[in-house]
């Protein structure tokens, strides 16, 4: 029996050490790699090209109802970018109560969307995000980083409940709130920008479309660009859900319907309204994630290798048609990174090391996006991928 308990004893003692080395393992990450923002409310006050949090009061919050904020980077131009981040979608309740988490992501669950802003968000905020590194040319904007963390493309006006776990629980779909409080932050510390460029990716890039018009509106001295990467899901759904489920009151908010291919409505409108702004949007090929989403949302049940043709030429005629009807509307579509086995190409490019690295006809979408911005040089970017559309 004595023996037994020093054997006890000793496997307690090894798995004590074992937990405490593992907490002290976590704490270390999180203090020397997990970036964390500055909090001065105060934007003058802030550090040059450091990311600090700004409170907006108590109308604002994420999906579970936890805290929401928007962040700032100062720099050292006149010039602004708005981002609008990206974090998936949901639109009933199945897609409610599954939001993304590190549990869900180690065990392999459908990606569907972030219900608060995580701890480590300003780590993964690279590319066009990446503060204080002289190889990013947006390096000495301005910037707002509007979190997204509601799932409703940053346009909800709602509150629906949910089972789960046997409890009831509550998803705020308050996008659309968050976004007018980090705008109107924009507006009253922004002292008159020369360039605002107006951006944001997958879900994001919807968000973006949506709201560049309320930006021009109130911005109207200044140059202004919008840019949409990895936004593209076609679905008859997109009346029932942007209007029931996320009562985003979509007509008298914005001025269109919400049709099917609603970002190509989106930039349609955006375009013909403002001749004066030029919209940008990126896609790959064969998006990984946004043929999932589009597949969820369709009830479709084909292997990624098949519907990603479907999903690919519907992206390129939205494409070609706005390129066609639009002058001031410009496209950059890649291959890059494509996968050899599964076929598909990776979502999104602007927030990563792709930002970088992503090239087609020799250009960058670096050097593409800054060229239309800063150097006047637009063009359309991909367009062999057209040719080659008829053998999809």
């Amino acid at each position: 029996m004595k023996i037994k308990n020093k054997i006890l004893k000793r496997i307690l003692i090894v798995l004590s050490v074992f937990i405490a080395f593992f907490l002290v393992l976590i704490a270390i990450l999180f203090i020397f790699i997990i970036k964390r923002p500055t909090q001065i409310n105060d934007f003058s006050k802030t550090e040059l090209n450091k990311w600090n949090k700004i409170t907006l009061g108590s109308s604002v919050k994420s999906g579970d109802g936890s805290e929401y904020y928007l962040l700032s980077k100062r720099g050292t131009s006149k010039n602004w970018i708005i981002f609008f981040s990206g974090g998936g979608m949901n639109w009933d309740d199945a897609s409610t109560a599954s939001p993304i988490t590190i549990s869900s992501v180690l065990h392999g669950k459908a990606l569907t969307y972030f219900a608060n802003i995580p701890f480590y968000k300003v780590s993964t905020m690279g590319g066009i995000l990446e503060a204080d590194n002289k190889r990013n040319p947006f390096n000495d904007w301005n910037f707002i980083y509007i979190p997204y963390s509601t799932g409703d493309f940053h346009i909800g006006n709602n509150s629906v409940t949910y089972e789960k776990n046997n409890k009831t629980c509550i998803s705020y779909h308050n996008g659309k709130t968050n976004v007018l409080a980090c705008l109107n932050w924009f507006i009253k510390n922004a002292t008159e920008p020369d360039k605002i460029f107006v951006c944001g990716e997958s879900a994001g890039g919807f968000g973006a479309a949506f709201w560049t018009p309320y930006i021009a509106e109130h911005e109207n001295n200044a140059q202004i660009f919008e840019y949409s990467d990895s936004s593209y899901i076609n679905t008859d759904r997109w009346a029932d859900i942007v209007d029931s489920y996320w009562n985003a009151d979509f007509v008298n908010t914005f001025g269109y319907e919400p049709k099917s291919d609603i970002i190509t409505t989106a930039l349609s409108y955006d375009a013909a309204a403002y001749p004066n702004i030029t919209f940008l949007q990126s896609n790959t090929l064969y998006d990984n994630l946004l043929i999932n989403f589009q597949k969820r949302l369709n009830g479709v049940q084909m292997d990624d290798s098949e519907y990603k043709y479907i999903w690919s030429e519907q992206m390129l005629n939205s494409t070609k048609k706005l390129s066609a009807n639009y002058h001031n509307y410009y496209y950059f579509i890649s291959d890059y990174s494509l996968d050899s086995k599964k076929g598909t190409s990776p979502h999104t490019l602007s927030v990563a090391g792709s930002f970088y690295d992503a090239n087609e006809e020799d250009i960058s979408l670096c050097n593409w996006l800054f060229d239309s911005v800063e150097n006047g040089l637009r063009r359309c970017v991909g367009t062999r991928f057209f040719k080659e559309s008829a053998g999809y």
